[in-house]
């Protein structure tokens, strides 16, 4: 009978072997444990560890998916659109919500704006092909970008329509990121199970004048991506 280490490492070759592919759903557990000679507990906690090392994804319909390959989301200056373009994926967007609506502490600190000073909020799940891979939620300053309340930012990226359009060219930016769990609502939107690891990422953007030209926070499923930095010294 083998313990659950020895399941975990079985499972573990398999995927790292291709012969359990990514993306691909496992056998049903009754299946894959009298495969393996163990009990569905045993087996139950060996995929719980995979899942926690990435390996594996939890749906919530119950099916137990091999995580695809990782994105390595780079440090360069890059929109989603340009950046899913890059690789060959089509970019796509499902916007959730855009509206005016007015700032608060934080925002307009954000934005260098005034407490109450009038900003777009934007916020889009973004798609690489079919699939979810990060939420997205921009705060702008109206005055200067009103004109995007009628634009069509499904299919198109907001920095290029900035640029094209409004002759505002993003030009750096100012960018942290921390891991997260997902909450449930997070969770559902992406269609994986609650409390799967993400990555927060909280970006400033400026144009080349200095000026802010977005505050924005996306949400990125972990167990899609990873960060990619570059250092010199």
């Amino acid at each position: 009978m083998y313990t659950r280490d020895q399941v975990a490492d079985q499972l573990r070759k398999r995927i790292e072997t291709g012969d359990l592919k990514a993306d691909s759903a496992l056998p049903p557990e009754r299946v894959l444990a009298e495969s393996l000679g163990v009990s569905r507990m045993t087996l139950r906690v060996a995929i719980d560890r995979l899942a926690e090392e990435g390996l594996l994804v939890r749906r919530p319909n119950r099916r137990t998916l091999v995580a695809g390959d990782k994105i390595s989301r780079s440090a360069s200056f890059m929109s989603f659109s340009e950046e899913m373009r890059a690789r060959g994926w089509r970019p796509h967007s499902v916007i959730r919500q855009m509206t005016a609506t007015v700032a608060d502490v934080s925002v307009a600190a954000q934005l260098n704006l005034e407490v109450g000073a009038k900003v777009i909020y934007l916020e889009r799940l973004r798609f690489a092909d079919d699939e979810p891979l990060a939420l997205e939620r921009v705060y702008l300053p109206y005055a200067r970008f009103a004109s995007l309340l009628g634009r069509d930012l499904a299919s198109q990226s907001l920095y290029a329509v900035m640029e094209r359009e409004l002759g505002v060219r993003p030009a750096y930016s100012e960018e942290s990121v921390e891991a997260v769990l997902l909450s449930t609502e997070e969770a559902e939107i992406f269609g994986v199970a609650a409390g799967a690891p993400a990555l927060l990422t909280r970006r400033i953007t400026r144009d080349e004048e200095g000026n802010v030209v977005e505050a924005a926070t996306s949400l990125y499923r972990g167990d899609r991506y990873r960060m990619a930095l570059v250092r010199r010294r």
